[in-house]
């Protein structure tokens, strides 16, 4: 073959994503999470909600438990719709990493008064507000952090399970939201040595240090559906 119609043949192949050995594109993708839709909530009577803590380091979401001993539940949440598949086609996600970075850990709060670990849970995508505290979840993602400390560290979860099964369920969805909290995370009573014990991460609002804010990363393609043929 003639190299000019070579690449006259090779051209369509990679518009229309499919490579020489009929395998699809894989592309990946970096997501920050949405600073309109972020922060946490505090177990006050009543619940609260805030968008972020102004800590030293920067604007921050925190883990754990205020000065009056309540607990802190912080959420990220994560638009993808600029990956949304064309008709006929359907996104599969091939690994699905969820990043968040140190700002600040105070005191004792990952053990206290007994070893905990940061929980990462799945919740149903929505605007929050202060009775997502305690929302149910969609799914338990695993073990985000065990330690603190240390500032600028990275602290990645693999949620490849948990995003591709929640596109099987719901292929329309766009939006993935998180949960962090302390297991356990009930709050303190007067006296407790937990008070005030939180870790934090950067928010995706933060405007001095935006590479540490939390970052969704999807390495993912596309499948084509097969279309009903029609009957004569």
């Amino acid at each position: 073959m003639k190299p000019i119609l070579f690449l006259a043949f090779m051209i369509p192949l990679i518009v229309s994503g499919i490579t020489t050995d009929n395998k699809p594109l894989v592309f990946t993708k970096s997501f920050i999470s949405e600073a309109d839709n972020e922060g946490y909530v505090t177990n006050s009577s009543p619940k609260t909600f805030f968008p972020y803590y102004a800590g030293g380091q920067g604007k921050e979401i925190t883990i754990g438990w205020d000065g009056q001993g309540f607990a802190m539940r912080g959420f990220i949440s994560f638009d993808f719709s600029a990956i949304r598949p064309k008709t006929g086609e359907t996104l599969v996600i091939d690994k699905a990493v969820l990043k968040v970075y140190e700002a600040n850990t105070n005191m004792h709060p990952f053990n206290g008064d007994g070893v905990r670990s940061v929980q990462c849970y799945l919740v149903d995508y929505k605007e929050i507000d202060p009775n997502d505290f305690d929302i149910q979840p969609i799914d338990n993602c695993g073990t985000i952090a065990v330690t603190g400390y240390s500032v600028l560290t990275e602290h990645p979860l693999v949620v490849t399970p948990k995003l591709s099964a929640q596109l099987l369920e719901r292929p329309a969805t766009t939006k993935f939201q998180f949960r962090l909290q302390f297991t356990s995370d009930d709050n303190l009573a007067e006296g407790s040595q937990l008070k005030q014990s939180m870790w934090n991460i950067f928010s995706g609002e933060e405007d001095r240090k935006v590479a540490y804010r939390p970052t969704l990363v999807l390495r993912y393609h596309y499948h084509k559906i097969a279309l009903p043929t029609r009957g004569k």
